[in-house]
Parts: structure tokens; sequence; C-alpha cells
């Protein structure tokens, strides 16, 4: 099984680098992290850029990247049902439910490409244009470059979480479309709903979508010289994104294996 499904996967991710779309993502992330010099200036006076970092890290992987993200992932599906071509598919032989897996690897690559790519555009600037020398308090180093660094990294990792829980909403929206178009715009605008009441209802702290900024709050806090731990908030990103992570992959593949692929 793994097997059909590394070599499915391999066959989305030639298809993704033949589709100009693919490139989207990564460009306008890295416009994003450009235009956050308007807001945050980079200049070298001595003093570490990471506020720089920190501000233009989820500033473009939590509004465009995360856009851009649902947006390619929701037509992976829908769009090979509405062309048919997914019949094409399953007849390698691969079954619906590795079909499904190889569609969720697709998008989470994707994930960790727009998080890379974001990451190497704000260090690069900040190198560039500004100083990167570690975070110090009345002559005192507080933080080191490479301390920095690694909470920077830790930060990245787990923000991949609640990413992937985004790629399997998406997926899952897909499975249960016809057609791109309308995969696209349930996703966003279930997306959107869900934003919008789920503080109002207080069920936001089970949701996933809540901890997409958690992750970089201790980079955040050691940027302005503070000290902050990873737990208990850490255990709150991973395991409520796992769990849908879980439900909507779930979902995707008996809505998958129930569809009807001839009508």
């Amino acid at each position: 099984m793994m097997g059909r499904i590394w070599n499915a996967y391999r066959a989305e991710l030639t298809k993704a680098f033949r589709r100009k779309f693919s490139f989207a993502g990564p460009v306008l992330v890295v416009l994003v992290v450009l235009s956050a010099l308007a807001a945050r200036p980079v200049t070298r006076d001595g003093m570490g850029d990471y506020a720089f970092v920190a501000y233009a890290t989820p500033l473009a992987l939590n509004l465009v990247g995360l856009l851009f993200l649902l947006t390619y992932c929701a037509a992976l599906v829908s769009s090979e049902l509405a062309a048919g071509t997914i019949c094409l598919a399953l007849t390698r032989p691969l079954r619906r439910h590795e079909f499904v897996a190889a569609k969720l690897m697709l998008g989470m690559t994707m994930a960790v490409i727009l998080t890379g790519v974001v990451a190497a555009a704000a260090w690069v600037a900040a190198l560039a244009l500004g100083d990167l020398i570690g975070v110090s308090y009345g002559g005192e180093v507080l933080y080191t470059n490479i301390e920095m660094f690694q909470a920077y990294a830790l930060g990245a990792l787990l923000g991949l979480l609640p990413q992937f829980a985004a790629v399997a909403f998406a997926v899952m929206v897909s499975s249960l479309t016809r057609s791109a178009g309308a995969a696209i715009g349930c996703t966003v605008a279930f997306w959107v709903l869900i934003d919008a009441v789920k503080h109002p209802l207080r069920f936001a702290p089970y949701v996933f979508s809540t901890y997409l900024e958690t992750p970089w709050q201790v980079f955040a806090d050691r940027c302005i010289g503070l000290d902050s731990a990873w737990l208990p908030d850490a255990l709150y990103v991973a395991a409520t994104s796992a769990g849908f992570f879980i439900i909507f992959a779930g979902i995707s593949i008996i809505a998958l294996r129930r569809r009807d692929l001839r009508a």
C-alpha cells in the first residue's frame, strides 16, 4: 500500500510542477514579506531586527499563504472529478483511500514549501538590510542569534500542524463537491464562517484555526526580551490539529468511496 501511495504522490508532484498556478503561492508570500518592510523598516543600527521576521512570517503564512493553500487544495480532488481523470488514476491500480492520501501529501508538501519560502525571504531580508546579532538588554545578551533561529525553527515546525489540518479541510470539501469552482468557494466560505462564529459561540479553543498564530508567540516574545514557555500552548496546537486532520481525512475517504465516479 505504501508503495502505491508513494508512486501516486510522485505522480501528483510531477503534475503540480507542470502547473503554473503551483508557483503562484511561493511568489505571493515572498511579495508579502517584501511589502512588510514598509510597515517594519529594517536598518543597520546595531540592534537585532527579529521583530521584522516575527511580523512578516505570520502575515505571509496566515493570510495570503493560507488563502492560497486552501484554494490550491480545494481543487485537488474536485478538478479530477469534474474532468473524469480520477477514473484513469484509479486504474493503476490505486485504491480510493490511497488516492486521497496522495492528495493530502501533495497539499502538505505545498504547506512545507510555503513555510520554507517565507522563512528564507524573511531572514534573508533581515540579514541583508539589517542586523541579526541576538537580543540584548542593558548590554546583556538575552538570546543569541542561534537561540533566536532555534525558536523560529521550532515555531515553523509547530506551525505546520494547523496548516496540515487546513489542507485536510480543503481536501475534504474538494471530495464532497464536483467542480473546482464550487470546492474553492465552499472552502473559503466555510473557513470565513467558522472564524466569524467561533468566538461568539465560544468554541474557539476547540478549533485548530484558533492556533495559527500560537506557534510564533515564543519567537515574538523573545524579540522583546521576554521568556515564554512552549507548553501548554504547543499541546493545544498539536492536539486540535491532529484531531481535525484525522476527522477531515476520514470524511474525505468515506465520501470518495461512496461516490459514483461514472455519474
